[in-house]
């Protein structure tokens, strides 16, 4: 985990280290990876397809070369194979083989001249063994060789003679039966003797051969960066020479046929394995994959070429964006810098008509149109103050305030001290929620709590005219809402409505949320109006800020859309005003 965290801070002190350079230095670290990168790219791209092809070709070529290995192999030994029927075929070594024991010796010096006639044909012959069932044997060697008797009671030795039926086998070291005093590796052709008129086994025959049959079939195919071995099957070396490194250390497989690679990528070897036929004998092989070895002078001359060409490329792009986008972006802020330090002046450098100077005309009119916008957000910030100390301005008027301390003192008179105090709490609640601290926006509950205080100042001084209800859903009421929206819409229904239809009334808070809005509707039951007198009422210019074109222009400036309520009204009977407060998200609107 600490490495990790090490990396991910080590790049992002490498991207914040980029990101702080200036646009032509990081023109220029451009320019070099992707120098690198081609240059990268194109070496990884030649190497995998000249590796792809010479593997390919690699494993057809030593597939042939290491058949052909084998089937020189086998036809030296199937040579072999013809000269030991002759040894077989002759009268006096069956006579030999089958003869008693006091016989034999009339039959041995003529055996003896065969098989020392038939050592000194055979180039790679070493030894030549004529074994009797009795055990006795006769030989001829021209190298230090030791037998084993005891193999020919070993019935798993014998079986596998017997098994061929008069056919060779061959066995590395006659199966452990043989050894040079040396300790150099010999392969054996061993091939049990039959009675011609009996087909009973009179005998085994067996010719040693030196590593030099090996040695022969690898001359031929021995070059630069290639090398080909004999191996038992347990690895052990059988022809000359070293053992190669590489095969040592990877274990012979009993496939047919396999190929492994090792090494890196341009220290690769391939390593092939092939079993030769009817043998116990493995051709390894390695070869080097070199890519020195496979590109041409001309190829290699052409890539420098292409990559000279690419630096040249690089270098003019380099001058041509230099000249024509560094240089003029640079020259461009310099011109902006003023902007800094609250001067928005329009840049003045002259320009192409490119990008940059399309770039520098679209930041004029971005800060004609910036000018313009303070302006406009000046002189609206100014409206809404107006507007909020309208509604202050008005609430706290003499007559409001002196009405209400009337009542006070008249309720001082006629009523309980605790309902002298529970008014004068409200009016002190009321005034106190009221101003808010100052803040511009409130929360729901406290926009409700202000509507119920002056309700209740109202009841006071008019007794039951009116009944005030609220069906506000709970979830709703920490959302955000500008401060002082639904009083003055009470106020205008309790005046306007109510009490000009000269009965008792209702004026109900309906507050609901959509998916997109929170609707607050302030329902009166008073007198209602026609649609003419509604166009008459938004379109006024007169109208007092507090009142509901007052409302309307501070919410719209609150949120920044134009629908933002709706009026629902029937002459004589109720009028409803509909907010809708736009959801921005959270507990906020």
């Amino acid at each position: 985990m600490k490495g990790m965290w090490g990396m991910k801070k080590k790049w992002h002190d490498f991207k914040q280290w980029i990101s702080s350079r200036k646009l032509n230095q990081k023109v220029k670290y451009l320019f070099l990876i992707i120098i690198s990168l081609y240059v990268i790219v194109f070496l990884l791209m030649y190497a995998f397809v000249i590796r792809k092809n010479m593997f390919a070709y690699m494993m057809t070529s030593n597939l042939n070369t290491m058949v052909s290995i084998g089937s020189n192999l086998n036809g030296e030994l199937n040579n072999i194979s013809k000269t030991s029927q002759l040894i077989m075929g002759d009268s006096n070594v069956r006579n030999f083989l089958k003869c008693s024991v006091t016989e034999k010796e009339n039959y041995a010096p003529q055996v003896l001249m065969l098989i020392r006639n038939i050592m000194t044909n055979l180039q790679d012959a070493s030894s030549i063994y004529l074994i009797r069932d009795d055990g006795n044997y006769m030989d001829a060697s021209n190298s230090i060789t030791y037998f084993e008797p005891k193999y020919l009671k070993d019935t798993a030795w014998i079986a596998d003679i017997n098994e061929k039926r008069g056919g060779y086998i061959i066995k590395v070291n006659g199966g452990g039966a043989f050894e040079y005093y040396d300790g150099r590796p010999m392969i054996s052709m061993m091939r049990a003797v039959y009675d011609i008129d009996t087909q009973e086994r009179i005998g085994i025959l067996i010719i040693n051969l030196s590593q030099e049959i090996l040695n022969n079939t690898l001359q031929d195919v021995l070059d630069n960066g290639r090398s080909y071995a004999y191996y038992d099957e347990e690895g052990h070396l059988l022809s000359k020479g070293e053992a190669l490194k590489e095969i040592e250390e990877t274990p012979i497989t009993h496939e047919d046929y396999e190929q492994i690679s090792v090494g890196g990528m341009f220290k690769e070897k391939v390593i092939s394995y092939y079993h030769v036929p009817s043998t116990p004998l493995r051709i390894a092989g390695i070869e080097s994959i070199s890519l020195t070895k496979f590109i041409s002078k001309d190829i290699l001359g052409f890539v420098l070429i292409l990559i000279l060409l690419t630096f040249l490329s690089l270098s003019i792009l380099g001058i041509f964006i230099t000249h024509y986008i560094t240089t003029p972006i640079q020259r461009l802020v310099w011109s902006m810098s003023s902007v800094k330090s609250g001067w928005l002046r329009r840049a003045s450098l002259k320009t192409s008509n490119d990008e940059i100077g399309e770039l520098k005309d679209s930041y004029n009119k971005m800060l004609i149109e910036l000018n313009r916008l303070i302006d406009e957000l000046v002189e609206n910030e100014k409206q809404t103050h107006r507007a909020e100390i309208d509604i202050l301005q008005e609430q706290i008027k003499p007559h409001f305030l002196y009405n209400t301390l009337d009542t006070i003192a008249y309720l001082s008179l006629e009523k309980e001290k605790e309902e002298v105090y529970n008014a004068i709490e409200t009016l002190g609640s009321f005034y106190r929620k009221f101003l808010s601290k100052g803040s511009k926006q409130i929360t729901l509950e406290e926009e409700i709590a202000i509507v119920k205080d002056y309700c209740k100042l109202q009841k006071l001084r008019y007794g039951d005219i009116f009944e005030d209800m609220y069906d506000i859903d709970k979830a709703l009421l920490q959302i955000k809402v500008p401060k002082l929206i639904l009083q003055p819409l009470v106020e205008n229904s309790l005046y306007h409505g109510i009490r000009l239809k000269g009965e008792e009334g209702i004026v109900k808070i309906t507050a609901y949320r959509t998916e997109s809005h929170l609707h607050i509707v302030v329902y009166d039951s008073g007198i209602g109006m026609d649609t003419t007198k509604i166009e008459e009422l938004m379109n006024e210019n007169n109208s007092k800020s507090f009142g509901l074109k007052g409302i309307i222009k501070r919410i719209r400036y609150y949120y920044g859309v134009e629908d933002v309520y709706e009026i629902r009204s029937e002459e004589g009977v109720y009028n409803e005003i509909d907010l809708k407060l736009p959801l921005i998200g959270g507990n906020h609107v």
